[in-house]
């Protein structure tokens, strides 16, 4: 009996050992690049804090002109683990540079500007917060069905959807049908609530104490529940599959090596280590066109204050 329960001992521990073992060579290949600087196209500095534009498409395939429906703006501080968060509403009256005056999600249009794109939309974010060109040096582009595979791949979000959400398109492309309640969604019913601007509120409102409703508000919510509710699966051989999923899924310029740096930088954080930075700006109509009107002198100052980088 002695010996065969010195056999199971053993036993266990080799299937631990192996389990350890080959978690740990995963999470080794997926972090190589710490010393190798292998594949980066902009080499990640955690000496310093990073800011990273978001882009949410309305793209259907990878080469179809569309304008950013969703726009945020993300800064990191390594030494303190805590992130910076404005979204910026895609009505937003702008300086876009080289072509004047226009909502802000034109600028990653390449139907509507030439050199619409990326590159433009991140110029135009440096000019309103009125940082230095390159200071944003990360971005995130993802679409529909990139969003949907995130979400997914992350097991799903919990949300308590205030209100009922109903909306179909006379084109029959946008379907939206939300109870109101706590409920868990999946990747499909999560971009339904991130898209729904079917209300009093729209995209952007302002009531008088200042606080921001209707769809950015619901899209911040839903990045405050993704970041307390996934603490659970942050665990390190988790890692390189969430990361390679989120690399798969969306355009950016970080590897799946970096995306996994960064998760493992954060992989503690909860919503309280999320600040919520409002934009400055008050619906308004302009020529007959409905615009955000943003306070510019308050725009710098978030830049100054918020998402410099430099310390």
């Amino acid at each position: 009996m002695k010996k065969n329960l010195k056999q199971i001992i053993i036993w266990v521990l080799v299937v631990i050992i192996v389990v350890v073992g080959y978690f740990v060579f995963m999470v080794a290949k997926n972090l190589s690049f710490i010393n190798q600087g292998v594949n980066e196209k902009v080499p990640l500095d955690l000496s310093q804090k990073i800011n990273i534009l978001i882009l949410g498409t309305d793209q259907r395939t990878k080469d179809e002109p569309s304008r950013s429906d969703v726009m945020m703006l993300i800064n990191i501080d390594p030494e303190t683990k805590k992130i910076n968060l404005m979204s910026i509403p895609r009505d937003s009256r702008v300086d876009i540079p080289g072509h004047g005056y226009d909502k802000i999600n034109s600028a990653f249009n390449s139907a509507y500007f030439n050199d619409g794109g990326v590159k433009l939309s991140t110029k135009t974010v440096e000019s309103i917060l009125g940082l230095k060109e390159g200071k944003i040096p990360y971005y995130s582009v993802v679409n529909f069905t990139g969003f949907e595979k995130v979400i997914d791949a992350l097991g799903g979000v919990t949300i308590d959807v205030k209100e009922k959400m109903v909306y179909y398109s006379q084109a029959g492309d946008v379907k939206i049908n939300l109870k109101p309640g706590v409920q868990h969604l999946n990747g499909e019913e999560a971009l339904e609530y991130a898209r729904f601007r079917y209300d009093a509120y729209g995209d952007f409102t302002v009531d008088e104490q200042g606080t921001i409703h209707g769809r950015v508000e619901r899209q911040e919510e839903l990045i405050k529940a993704i970041i307390d509710q996934t603490k659970d699966i942050r665990t390190i051989w988790k890692f390189p599959t969430i990361a390679k999923t989120i690399g798969d899924a969306i355009e950016t310029n970080l590897t799946p090596s970096q995306i996994t740096k960064l998760i493992l930088l954060l992989k503690d954080d909860t919503s309280k280590d999320l600040n919520i930075v409002n934009f400055p700006g008050r619906p308004d109509y302009i020529d007959e066109i409905s615009y955000v009107v943003p306070d510019y002198t308050k725009l710098k100052q978030i830049g100054s204050e918020y998402f410099t980088v430099d310390k």
